[in-house]
C-alpha cells in the first residue's frame, strides 16, 4: 500500500524533481522510511524534516546523521529515551547512506556489514549472526511459522547460497528470465535469517545493492509502497505444509520484482497470500479489493470505491477479521491503506458498538466478530 502519511506523500513529490541528485536522494529516503513498516515502525516528524533538508541539498548526509544523533542525545537528557522513534529514525538515515554509497561486494561478509552499518548502537548484536533458533507466527500462515535456518549452521548456509548464486550467468538472460532465479536467491538468504532482528530490512538493502551492481535500474520506491507485501511474499516463498497441500510459492515475490524491474503493475495485496482459503473466501477477498491488477502498457484506471472514514471501510474491516481473526493492526493498515490512528479509531468504535471483541492478549490473541 502507499505509505499513508501526508509528510511522506510530500516526499514523494521529489521523485519527479529534475535537479541532479534530488530524485535519487528522495528515492532512497522513501525506500528507507517505507522499509521500517516491515517491523511496524514509523519514523518521527523530525526525521521527515531532516530527510527534506537532505533531499533539497541544504544539508549533507553526514550533517543529517549528526542532526539525528544530536536530537536523540538531547532528548535522552531531557525526556529519556524514545526507542520507538529512535530506531526507525537512525536506521532510515543509515539506509539512505548505504543505498547511495556506491560500494558493493557479493559476499556473506558484505551482507553482515550492512546489518552492522544499519543497526550499530540501535539494537543488540548488530553485525553478528543469530545464536539461537527462532519461530515467528505469521498471520498469512494462520499463525504458523516458516522454518528458519539453524543457528548452528548460519554462516555455512550463507556461504553455500552465495557460491550457488555466483554460478548463475545473468548476462545470458533477459530481465524477465532472471527474475524467478533472483527471487529465489533473495528468498533463500532471507530464510537463513542470519540476524535476530532487522533481517528483512537488511536483506532488502542488500537486494537493492546487488541489483544495481548487476546493472539493473531499480525503482527503490517500490519498497516504500509495498514493504509489508514484500515481507509476506518472502514468508510464502519459504513455507510449505504438504499435509495441508500448501507448497512454497514464489509467484508473489516474482510479481514484486516484475513490478520493480519491468514496470508491471501487478496488484500486490497481502490478503492474496493467506494460506488455506476456500473458494468462497477468495471471492470475498477479491470483492474487498479495488480495481484488479493493471499490467504494464495498459491504461491505468483508478476507481474510487471507498470513503476511508465511511461505512465501506468498516465493512471491509469486519470482513477481514471474519476471514482472519489474528490479523494485526499493522495488517489492517497495509490491507486497507489507512494509517494506524484510523484503524485504532475504527476498532474502538466497533468494540464500543458490540460488533467485535478481543479475545486474549494484544500479542497472541485474536478478534471475534459478533453477529
Amino acid at each position: 500500500m502507499p505509505y499513508d502519511d501526508p509528510v511522506l506523500k510530500e516526499l514523494g513529490g521529489y521523485l519527479r524533481a529534475q535537479e541532479p541528485g534530488m530524485r535519487e536522494r528522495a528515492d532512497a529516503w522513501a525506500t528507507a522510511i517505507g522499509l521500517q513498516k516491515v517491523d511496524g515502525l514509523t519514523p518521527s516528524d523530525f526525521l521527515f524534516e531532516t530527510a527534506k533538508l537532505h533531499i533539497e541539498g541544504k544539508i549533507t548526509q553526514n550533517q543529517a546523521r549528526r542532526r539525528i544523533g544530536n536530537y536523540y542525545a538531547a532528548k535522552d537528557e531531557a525526556q529519556g529515551r524514545d526507542p520507538d522513534k529512535e530506531e526507525p529514525d537512525k536506521v532510515s538515515e543509515r539506509m539512505v547512506a548505504v543505498i547511495n554509497d556506491g560500494a558493493f561486494e557479493f559476499t556473506p561478509e558484505y551482507l553482515i556489514s550492512i546489518h552492522s552499518k544499519l543497526f550499530k548502537g540501535v539494537i543488540a548484536n548488530a553485525g553478528k549472526l543469530r545464536r539461537y533458533n527462532i519461530r515467528k507466527n505469521e498471520w498469512v500462515l494462520k499463525e504458523d511459522s516458516v522454518t528458519y535456518g539453524s543457528a548452528d549452521t548460519l554462516k555455512a548456509s550463507l556461504v553455500r547460497d552465495f557460491i550457488d548464486e555466483r554460478e548463475y550467468d545473468y548476462g545470458a538472460k533477459t530481465t524477465k528470465q532472471m527474475i524467478p532465479h533472483f527471487a529465489r536467491f533473495v528468498a533463500q538468504i532471507w530464510q537463513v535469517h542470519p540476524f535476530s532482528e532487522g533481517n528483512t530490512r537488511t536483506v532488502a538493502v542488500f537486494a537493492i545493492k546487488y541489483l544495481k551492481s548487476l546493472g539493473y535500474a531499480v525503482a527503490n520506491n517500490m519498497f516504500k509502497d509495498n514493504s509489508w507485501y514484500f515481507r509476506n511474499a518472502l514468508v510464502r516463498a519459504n513455507y510449505a505444509d504438504h499435509a495441508k497441500d500448501v507448497k512454497r510459492d514464489w509467484s508473489f515475490l516474482e510479481a514484486f520484482f516484475r513490478n520493480l524491474l519491468l514496470g508491471e503493475a501487478n496488484e500486490l495485496k497481502s490478503r492474496y497470500l493467506l494460506i488455506g482459503l476456500t473458494d468462497e473466501e477468495k471471492r470475498k477477498i477479491k470483492r474487498l479489493t479495488k480495481a484488479g491488477a493493471i499490467r504494464s502498457g495498459q491504461k491505468k484506471v483508478v476507481r474510487k470505491t471507498v470513503n476511508k472514514g465511511g461505512q465501506k471501510t468498516v465493512d471491509r474491516i469486519l470482513e477481514l477479521l471474519r476471514l482472519h481473526p489474528v490479523l494485526t493492526q499493522q495488517g489492517l493498515m497495509c490491507e486497507l491503506g489507512i494509517n494506524r490512528s484510523a484503524i485504532q479509531r475504527h476498532l474502538s468504535n466497533l468494540k464500543n458498538a458490540g460488533k467485535i471483541r478481543r479475545v486474549g492478549p494484544d500479542k497472541g490473541g485474536h478478534w471475534e466478530v459478533i453477529g
